[in-house]
C-alpha cells in the first residue's frame, strides 16, 4: 500500500500521511513499526505510529483488535485533517469475510462484506485492493524488491479466521475458492446498494429523522411492507439511532419482527444499543443512554466522532466536552431554560430519547445544544459557541430527509 500510495501521491503532488498501529499483541509488532516509520521517512512522507492502549479482551480479541484499530486509525485522520484513508484489505480477505458472516449468520446483508468505498466517524474509507488476490501482492513486492512481514496471528488457532484459513484447500478442492467467494460478495453488494436505495426512499415517505439521532417510523406503513424490506428498513434505522457497525443477526431480526406483529408484548424493547418504542402508529428507534460512549473532549479547532453517530467540528480556540445528556444534563438544560428554545419536534420525543442527545460544555461548564436549538448560537451568558454537529449516518447512508423541523449543521 505505501509503495503504490507514494508513487500516486507523487503524480498527483498530494501528501501522504503514513499511520501503522502497534496493537501491542505481539513483541515484533514495535520493531515492524518502526521499520514503516523508516521506510515512509525515506520516501518524504510524515508517518505516526498508533499504540492500542489498555487491557485487552481475552474473549473476541481479534474483533476488539479491528475495532481499536480503526478508532486510532479515523481520529488520527481527523486530527491531521485528512479525509480519506486507504485500507490494504485483498481479495483473500474479502472471501474469509464472507466465510465468517456466513458463520455468524448475519443474514444478507452481512454477505456484501466489505465493500470498495465505505464511511466510519466521517472519513471515508477506500479498499483499492480488493479485487486483487493475496499471492498476486505479494508477487508484486518480490518484483519491486520490497521487504514484508508476515503477521503470525493469522495461523493462530484460537481465532477463527485461522480456522478458515485452514479450511482453504477443503473449500477450493469443492468449488468454494477465494474468487468465488470474492464474486459472491460482489453480486451481494449490488444488491445491497439496490436496497440501500429503496429503503433511502421509504424514509423520505414514512419516517423522520432528528438532529439527534432519533428516528419515527410509520407503523402502518411497516406492517404493509414486504418482510424482507421491513427487516432492511429496521436494519437502517438501527445504524442511524445506534451508530451499530454490523447489522443484527438473521435470529436477531426474527426477534424484533416477532416483537412487531405481536400487539400483546411490551411496548418497548432493546436491540444493539437501541431503545424501540411503540405508540399506537409510531415506532420510535432512539439509542440508549448506557450504550452511549463516555464524554470526549475535543481541542480547539479539532474535530472528532462522538458515540459512532455525530461529527462535532469545534471552530473555537478552546476545548470542548461532548458526552450524553443524562439526567443531570437534562435538569440543567431545564434550568437555563434551553428546553424552551427547542423544536416542537424535539419536545415531544420521549423521555428516554433525550438522555442520550450529545450535549457539548466548555471549560466554564456552559451547556449547548447547537444541533437541536435551531438559530441560537449563544448560550444565556452570552458565550460565543462555534460548535458544528452532523449526524453522520444520513450523511454517509444518503438519507436526505426529512428532517424534524430542522437542519443537519446548525
Amino acid at each position: 500500500m505505501l509503495y503504490f500510495a507514494d508513487r500516486w501521491s507523487r503524480l498527483r503532488q498530494r501528501p501522504l500521511l503514513v499511520l501503522t498501529v502497534d496493537h501491542g499483541l505481539r513483541p515484533e509488532a514495535t520493531a515492524e513499526a518502526a521499520e514503516v516509520a523508516r521506510r515512509a521517512a525515506e520516501l518524504g512522507h510524515s508517518h505516526r505510529i498508533l499504540a492500542w492502549n489498555g487491557r485487552k479482551p481475552r474473549a473476541g480479541l481479534q474483533a476488539a483488535a479491528r475495532e481499536a484499530r480503526l478508532a486510532l486509525l479515523t481520529e488520527a485522520c481527523h486530527g491531521a485533517g485528512a479525509t480519506t484513508l486507504l485500507l490494504a484489505h485483498h481479495r483473500d480477505d474479502q472471501a474469509e469475510t464472507v466465510l465468517h458472516r456466513i458463520d455468524r449468520d448475519t443474514g444478507p446483508e452481512g454477505l456484501a462484506s466489505m465493500a470498495p468505498v465505505t464511511w466510519r466517524g466521517g472519513i471515508r474509507l477506500v479498499r483499492p485492493f480488493l479485487a486483487l488476490p493475496k499471492e498476486r501482492l505479494v508477487a508484486t513486492c518480490r518484483v519491486a524488491g520490497l521487504a514484508y512481514a508476515e503477521d503470525p496471528s493469522n495461523a493462530d488457532p484460537r481465532f477463527t479466521r485461522a480456522d478458515l484459513r485452514r479450511l482453504r484447500p477443503a473449500l477450493d478442492a469443492v468449488g468454494l475458492t477465494a474468487d468465488r467467494l470474492a464474486r459472491l460478495a460482489e453480486a451481494m453488494g449490488c444488491a445491497r446498494r439496490a436496497m440501500d436505495r429503496e429503503v433511502r426512499g421509504w424514509l423520505v415517505r414514512h419516517a423522520v429523522i432528528h438532529p439527534c439521532g432519533t428516528c419515527r417510523l410509520d407503523r402502518t406503513a411497516l406492517d404493509a411492507a414486504p418482510p424482507d424490506f421491513t427487516a432492511a428498513i429496521l436494519r437502517a434505522v438501527l445504524r442511524i439511532a445506534g451508530a451499530a457497525g454490523y447489522p443484527p443477526g438473521t435470529a436477531a431480526m426474527a426477534g424484533l419482527m416477532d416483537w412487531l406483529a405481536d400487539e400483546a408484548a411490551a411496548r418497548r424493547r432493546t436491540l444493539r444499543g437501541c431503545l424501540l418504542q411503540i405508540d399506537g402508529d409510531t415506532l420510535t428507534v432512539m439509542r440508549e443512554e448506557v450504550a452511549c460512549a463516555p464524554p470526549l473532549c475535543i481541542p480547539g479547532g479539532q474535530t472528532a466522532c462522538w458515540d459512532g453517530r455525530f461529527l462535532i467540528r469545534n471552530k473555537t480556540a478552546a476545548p470542548i466536552n461532548v458526552g450524553p445528556c443524562g439526567a443531570e444534563g437534562w435538569r440543567r438544560i431545564k434550568r437555563l431554560g434551553l428546553d424552551a428554545r427547542l423544536p416542537d419536534a424535539a419536545r415531544a420525543l420521549p423521555h428516554p430519547a433525550r438522555l442520550a442527545w450529545p450535549i457539548v460544555t466548555d471549560l466554564d461548564g456552559v451547556v449547548a445544544l447547537p444541533h437541536l436549538v435551531l438559530g441560537e448560537r449563544r448560550a444565556p451568558d452570552s458565550h460565543q459557541f462555534g460548535v458544528v454537529i452532523h449526524l453522520l449516518a444520513t450523511r454517509e447512508r444518503r438519507i436526505d430527509g426529512p428532517m424534524a423541523n430542522g437542519r443537519l449543521k446548525t
